[in-house]
């Protein structure tokens, strides 16, 4: 008897997990690319790849991705879409997973590869569909919107042309995590960092990783916001300090050379000493007056930019 309830259990238990996972699948599958038509009458228009019969443009594709708890409305991306659109960009793509992004925080970030698998075959027919170059497209990703880039890029055996990751999402990532953004997810990734230790990673994922106010929460002028978000954060996952890498990279849109950085090693960083991000530097002639002068001439030579112009040497 004892054998049979303990078989009985064993049944339930599977059961209730085979039934979660094909939720999860069904909510993924919901995910959709709306394309952002550029506003002529004043009004915002989208439709979904499969409704496009002849895209305005085959270059520069952007691809916007929300994180947790996000949709294509959501601010956490809202500011990228509109500083395209304001630019003038003919090619801008919002992916929205609401579905799967609103469960708990541990199925949305199992959810990861799953969604970026079902994104990536959608973006996949498209560009087919129309002969786009991979190396046109470019992916931005938010939070768990960024592994999710990184998991797209991966579907596509790292050829997509660039992709961008802002704040990418810490809680239930170890740096080796596979199914994490890492630098061969496409022939360039860049990576914003500025929300460490609490909802963004500090783990170099890109081609290059910039790290503004050393990555670290808080970010200016978010000390009492991010206390506020911390305590709330089964509704909301957004803190100030996490949204600042969307904000930084919506401004940089506009003005491509407005964030000025330099090299620095990640010890540096966690000290959040300049003095030693200057040693980093091989010219030891390099002080902190020189470099306020290279950076005020525009001196490439010593500084790289962050942003939509990143620097790509």
């Amino acid at each position: 008897m004892e054998n049979f309830r303990n078989l009985f259990i064993i049944i339930i238990v599977l059961f209730k997990v085979w039934l979660a996972k094909a939720n999860i699948d069904n909510l993924v599958q919901r995910a959709n690319i709306y394309y952002q038509q550029p506003l002529h009458d004043g009004l915002a228009h989208e439709f979904t790849l499969d409704t496009i019969v002849e895209p305005l443009s085959k270059t520069d594709i952007k691809v916007i991705i929300h994180g947790f708890l996000g949709n294509r409305f959501h601010n956490s991306i809202r500011p990228l879409r509109n500083a395209y659109m304001a630019q003038g960009k003919e090619n801008v793509f919002l992916a929205d997973w609401e579905n799967a992004a609103n469960l708990d925080y541990p199925s949305s970030r199992w959810a990861v590869g799953k969604v970026a698998i079902f994104l990536g075959k959608l973006l996949e027919n498209y560009l087919n569909k129309h002969e786009i170059p991979l190396s046109e497209v470019h992916i931005i990703g938010h939070s768990l919107g960024a592994h999710i880039a990184g998991n797209m890029g991966r579907y596509f055996n790292g050829s997509i042309g660039r992709i961008t990751g802002l704040d990418p999402a810490l809680p239930l990532f170890t740096p080796n995590a596979g199914d994490s953004l890492h630098a061969n997810a496409a022939l360039f990734v860049d990576v914003i960092h500025t929300d460490f230790p609490v909802f963004g990673d500090n783990t170099p994922r890109g081609t290059v990783d910039f790290y503004p106010n050393y990555g670290h929460t808080p970010q200016k002028g978010c000390d009492d916001v991010d206390i506020i978000s911390a305590s709330k954060l089964i509704f909301e996952a957004y803190s100030c300090s996490h949204n600042r890498a969307v904000i930084l990279y919506a401004e940089s849109i506009t003005l491509p050379q407005n964030f000025p950085a330099i090299p620095c090693s990640l010890m540096a960083i966690s000290m959040h000493s300049s003095d030693k991000c200057l040693q980093t530097i091989k010219d030891s002639s390099v002080t902190k007056s020189s470099l306020a002068e290279a950076i005020a001439a525009k001196n490439d030579a010593l500084i790289a930019y962050m942003g939509e112009g990143v620097s790509r040497r």
